[in-house]
């Protein structure tokens, strides 16, 4: 497997050690907060090194080719969807962050989302001239094969291709021996399949590890039973039926918050529908409670929904932008049913369960952080950046206001925040504990993730072990047993 990158959101734990809240791959991300938190792009650029210089050895003297996909990800939400909603009402399933999607921007959005190629070239191109590597920067491609001579040579076409990132870019044709490593910067459905299956050059992230991150499914399931297991936090699903009244307000427990920190946190399944996170105290753990059913989904409507076939209008259709309606006429199974009019509809599966159905994390109370920068204490969450195993960044995302024993929620627009570097012995304690982590994820999804399909098997062996479905075995998550038995 080629070296990953990973992004790991933690909580620095009491007891020093972190509990990781989320897993991503895209890579890219969290490098929009480096300046910020290390006090300029010098010092970005330093934290850049080693991994420019591993790319460096994947690609051998060729080309590091970082293609940065500039359309987001995230499925639409037509009438059909709420037409299904409707129609399985009495499970209740989650779809209260879409007004969030559709009207809110997640606060920090510009440090959360990779940067784009001209923010990339400003800590990239220095850097690679020093290191004498070949760098250079696309936003589309594909692999073609040309007739010469009768034979069918294969050859890179690149879209928005340049070799710095201020030169005007330009389309590209490119032997593929000339490449030597590719950087992909997107949603995993977006990397052309002729990329994924190529032998000539090395590609980072791996498609599978990122398409195994954009549900937050997967991974509890793909590391349970491990030593790693242990750094994820306890969790339960909910929503869609997927657990009842009386089993959200046992996950809760007895004990009422204080000083205002929440009991649990709320999170889409699909981390593409990330801003509709949200902390829950005791009041906002039972109103949730009441809106659940009294029994699970049974594991034949689960199977049902799990990816349905959604149909958007014509009106629908034509009312998308750009990117949205690309991002849906990739989408294996899609289908155009023109109606001989001049209209049609369109269809393809649809994420329905992952899309309605949320993760109820335990709430994990962080120790304060002391900041170098202000000499006080402050709360706050941790970023690590893992590359080939390596921290490539440790990042704290601090409130500004010192710690005075009370709960501030760091997403909201008016809680003012600052990025601060990690200090070296944190960073180390970090490295130490993390990397067998990665290790283990990379070790788990190269013995049972080989292809696509083994992914749609595991989201069908988890929905069946939430709802007592044949394939559940003794056993839900976190070792509870499903509702029937």
């Amino acid at each position: 497997m080629s070296p990953c990158y990973h992004i790991l959101d933690c909580i620095p734990a009491a007891d020093g050690g972190v509990k990781v809240t989320d897993v991503r791959g895209g890579v890219g991300g969290g490098m929009g907060m480096l300046a910020a938190a290390y006090g300029g792009q010098a010092a970005a650029r330093a934290r850049l090194r080693p991994y420019l210089q591993r790319l460096g050895e994947l690609a051998e003297g060729r080309r590091i080719l970082f293609f940065h996909d500039p359309f987001s990800g995230g499925p639409a939400f037509p009438d059909d969807f709420f037409n299904l909603v409707q129609q399985f009402a009495q499970y209740s399933p989650i779809t209260d962050w879409v007004p969030d999607l559709h009207g809110l921007r997640r606060k920090n959005g510009e440090a959360e989302r990779p940067p784009d190629v001209e923010q990339m070239g400003v800590f990239l191109d220095p850097l690679a001239g020093r290191l004498r590597l070949k760098i250079a920067y696309c936003s589309a491609g594909r692999v073609d094969y040309q007739a010469t001579e009768g034979m069918p040579e294969p050859r890179v076409l690149l879209s928005g291709y340049r070799e710095r990132a201020r030169q005007r870019p330009s389309s590209a044709i490119l032997m593929p021996e000339e490449v030597g490593v590719v950087v992909f910067s997107g949603c995993s459905d977006r990397l052309p399949d002729g990329f994924k299956t190529q032998p000539w050059f090395s590609l980072v992230n791996p498609p599978l590890l990122d398409e195994l991150y954009e549900s937050r499914w997967l991974l509890p399931m793909l590391l349970e039973g491990t030593a790693a297991a242990r750094l994820l936090p306890r969790w339960i699903p909910v929503g869609a039926g997927m657990r009842t009244g009386a089993e959200v307000m046992e996950f809760a427990g007895g004990q009422e918050a204080v000083g205002g920190f929440p009991v649990a946190v709320l999170k889409p399944s699909l981390t593409c529908l990330s801003p509709g996170a949200r902390f829950l105290g005791r009041t906002a753990m039972r109103a949730l409670a009441v809106h659940q059913p009294e029994r699970r989904l049974p594991y034949h409507l689960a199977e049902e929904l799990l990816s349905p076939r959604i149909s958007h209008s014509y009106e629908e259709v034509s009312g998308y932008r750009g990117k949205l309606l690309d991002n849906l006429l990739r989408t294996p199974g899609a289908e155009v049913h023109d109606h001989g009019d001049g209209t049609f509809h369109y269809s393809a599966p649809y994420p329905f369960l992952e899309s309605t159905v949320g993760i109820l994390q335990e709430y994990v109370e962080g120790r304060p952080i002391r900041s170098r920068r202000t000499g006080k204490y402050h709360r706050g969450a941790l970023r690590v950046v893992m590359f080939d195993r390596k921290i490539v960044a440790a990042i704290y995302h601090l409130d500004q206001e010192p710690d005075d024993g009370t709960f501030r929620d760091l997403a909201r627009p008016d809680v003012p925040t600052f990025y601060e570097g990690a200090s070296q012995d944190d960073e180390h304690s970090f490295q130490a504990e993390l990397a067998p982590f990665v290790e283990e994820i990379e070790r788990s999804l190269a013995a049972r993730v080989n292809e696509e399909a083994d992914l749609a098997r595991l989201r069908q062996e988890w929905v069946a072990a939430q709802t007592g479905g044949p394939a559940a075995g003794e056993r839900g998550v976190n070792g509870r047993p499903g509702p029937d038995q």
